[in-house]
């Protein structure tokens, strides 16, 4: 998975304000944050979103890169191991 794929393209064409997220697995995240136990799970870290917003548009961003990242699976299912340690950021021109 070289190319962005177009459910995450569109993220960012619809949210000007998100800059970049990265999607993290298991052994990125600290030992507090809760598990299922699936050594296959993704979690979402490091969203930058500049300028600041509302609490409630911060949450609209993030359930919609999740939702991104589900259709990225949903359309590849094999795709988990290509957007896992992956950061994903605006490009500027």
């Amino acid at each position: 998975m070289n190319a962005l794929p177009s459910p995450i393209a569109t993220l960012f064409e619809r949210n000007t304000a998100l800059c970049g997220f990265s999607v993290l697995g298991c052994n990125d995240i600290p030992d507090s944050c809760p598990r299922s136990g699936d050594e296959t799970e993704l979690f979402v870290g490091d969203i930058g979103i500049s300028p600041s917003v509302s609490e409630k548009q911060y949450a609209d961003i993030f359930r919609e890169v999740l939702d991104a990242l589900s259709e990225v699976l949903a359309e590849e299912p094999g795709a988990a191991d290509s957007l896992r340690g992956r950061t994903f950021a605006r490009a500027l021109h």
